[in-house]
């Protein structure tokens, strides 16, 4: 395994010869696990990386920390802790045993060795461990054929009641199969379809199972993972009566161009949360109510709420706009929602003059600025100063109908604006 190593950056490589030698010196064996041994396996090059510590994780972390001089995010509840290296995250997890009171229960952990942690994993090509031990170097540990399962490129579970202890690893299977463009191994998708079938999904909770739905649609695949989904175990898991529609998967594969482009243009704007677009266009058609259930149901964070909502409420708006529609009511309608909701329209109406809209939206109209101030309005005599916030609002929308260019431009503009609104001011 040591050739592999070669995948990681030359400061990963020093970094593990020295947690290598700092276990050593405290007498605890350490092991790289999961993830990331499959993915040097398959020739990806970029990994966090897991630490597995048979002793005490977080003082070994913090040791490492200690070293390094680095920030030590330590979890006791968990027996994990965290460090960031140059550009990795570096996971620390003492070695456990887990074990099932009941189907879709979490586990009841306990400390325990390397081969009582793999034996708890998911699946074959997550189940294997190379040693950062002084004694056996770059060791693979590989008790369940994991290497075998990555070159026939097939996901296996480690053993036939894996899908029922932990139904969320339907999900998972799913997601890892369509990543790497692998296959369920025979056995391990008729225990799945079993545990489908035995309604295992219904037995976890359901934040649990929001946290996997999200994972799922963050892939870069999108529409093959949700079709994959919906054909093995449907969308009834979402809301009762949920079923994936045509124009869904074309929404969901126009949304993956709709963020290529996004991407490019607006670099400076800040990542969007890819995941509440695809979740949007698979919802979009549900009652308000259910979809209100679902996120309250499934416990989606108040920001991820208000996105979604917004997309379901404003759909019909939206559509409404036409080529007359005046850039100041284009902006009104807009600039009140975020970057995704904004998006999700975009892909949304692909033809016609919605895109249009949101194109001088985003290039134009987010960008007019009024250029005179209160000093300004001031001068002008304008009274009283209340009202000024009011005037600079209205100006600003004034300035994106005509065109205005010019200071002296705006203050003729304000003061027809002030004229108007006198009456008003003076019945307050």
């Amino acid at each position: 395994m040591k050739n592999k190593f070669k995948k990681l950056s030359q400061e990963t490589q020093d970094f593990l010869k020295v947690i290598s030698s700092l276990a050593s010196k405290m007498n605890v064996s350490i092991y790289l696990v999961g993830g990331v041994v499959r993915d040097m396996m398959i020739g990806k090059g970029h990994f966090d990386l897991d630490i597995l510590v048979e002793g005490d994780a977080i003082a070994f972390a913090k040791k490492v920390s200690d070293h390094y001089d680095l920030s030590c995010k330590k979890h006791h509840a968990f027996g994990t802790a965290t460090v960031y290296f140059e550009n990795y995250k570096i996971d620390f997890a003492t070695a456990r045993k887990e074990t099932y009171s009941k189907s879709g229960a979490l586990p009841k952990v306990k400390a325990s060795t390397l081969q009582d942690d793999l034996a708890r994993r998911d699946f074959t090509i997550n189940a294997m461990a190379v040693s950062l031990n002084k004694n056996d170097y770059g060791k693979i540990i590989d008790l369940y054929g994991g290497q075998k399962d990555l070159k026939a490129s097939l996901i296996r579970v480690l053993h036939d009641q894996s899908f029922m202890d932990d139904p969320t690893r339907i999900f998972r299977a799913i997601r890892f199969e369509q990543r790497l463009s692998f296959s369920l191994e025979k056995n391990t998708l008729k225990l799945l379809k079993a545990a489908v079938k035995n309604n295992a999904l219904a037995l976890v909770n359901p934040h649990r199972i929001r946290e996997e739905l999200i994972l799922l649609l963050s892939e870069n695949i999108p529409d093959r993972v949700i079709k994959r989904v919906s054909s093995l175990l449907g969308l009834n898991f979402i809301a009762k009566g949920l079923i994936l529609k045509p124009a869904a998967l074309t929404l969901i594969t126009e949304i993956s161009k709709v963020l290529k482009f996004y991407d490019r243009k607006f670099k400076k704007n800040r990542v969007l949360k890819t995941w509440i677009l695809h979740l949007a266009a698979l919802i979009i058609d549900l009652p308000l109510k259910s979809v209100e259930g679902f996120l309250e149901d499934f416990g989606f964070k108040k920001g991820e709420r208000i996105i979604i909502l917004s997309i379901k409420e404003n759909y019909l708006k939206i559509k409404k706009l036409n080529a007359k529609t005046k850039p100041h009511v284009i902006y009104q309608t807009f600039d009140p929602l975020s970057f995704e909701t904004i998006v999700f329209f975009y892909a949304s109406f692909p033809k016609g003059s919605v895109r249009k809209q949101i194109e001088d939206f985003l290039d134009d109209l987010v960008h007019v600025r009024v250029l005179i101030k209160g000093n300004d309005l001031k001068c002008l005599g304008i009274t009283p100063f209340s009202i000024y916030n009011e005037l600079l609002e209205k100006l600003l929308l004034a300035k994106m109908d005509n065109n205005l260019k010019t200071k002296e431009d705006e203050l003729e503009e304000v003061e027809r604006i002030y004229a108007s609104i006198i009456p008003d001011i003076y019945k307050q």
